[in-house]
């Protein structure tokens, strides 16, 4: 079984935390790890992005990355999960990896009786065709990195100034929806995610 460490980050920049995960990568870890954090405003655009261009003068800025998707806003009241995983390690195809992750958030939303759907076509969760989950990977070197994100009391209008992930649709919170105890449900997801990558 390979060993799983856990990092709890609090409110980080998001360029730092990249350059955390790539020396993490060039270390060529024997584990997994998954870091749990918010992120300091900031607009990200992924690699399917084809309208909106890097901007970091801007507030919040808007930071070009090379993970999937489009283009996506991270601020404080938003849980991020980052997976930096072996992949020659998992307990389940590579390509599963997306998939198995948004199940597991599923799962987790599941036990406070909450409708909600996944959407693979375009990856992330929603809840009456709101996105409140939204998650973008990448692999280099047979490691994972990048991850979900998930909208617990977040700056909706700023995200929403954009179309999330260049969808139709708004972005939602969940706390709109459930009283929810943050602790908790992040304890909660890390030990569902522990399993996950036990199985």
């Amino acid at each position: 079984m390979t060993e799983i460490q856990f990092k709890e980050l609090g409110i980080v920049e998001y360029s730092q935390t990249y350059e955390a995960m790539m020396q993490l990568i060039e270390s060529q870890p024997s584990f997994h790890s998954i870091w749990s954090l918010e992120h300091f405003p900031v607009f990200t655009i992924g690699i399917s992005e084809k309208q909106i261009i890097e901007d970091k003068t801007k507030n919040p800025p808007f930071i070009k990355t090379d993970r999937g998707g489009k283009t996506t806003f991270h601020a404080p009241g938003q849980l991020v999960f980052y997976f930096i995983l072996h992949m020659k390690k998992l307990p389940f195809p590579p390509t599963e990896l997306t998939k198995k992750i948004l199940e597991t958030t599923s799962l987790a939303l599941s036990t406070y009786d909450l409708k909600h759907e996944i959407n693979a076509h375009d990856p992330g969760i929603f809840l009456n065709n709101e996105k409140v989950a939204s998650i973008g990977m990448r692999i280099k070197k047979n490691y994972s990195y990048h991850g979900l994100s998930i909208n617990i009391d977040t700056d909706l209008d700023t995200f929403n100034s954009i179309k999330p992930c260049g969808l139709d649709v708004q972005a939602c919170n969940l706390k709109d929806y459930i009283d929810i105890n943050v602790d908790n449900f992040k304890k909660d997801l890390l030990n569902k995610f522990q399993q996950m990558l036990d199985k």
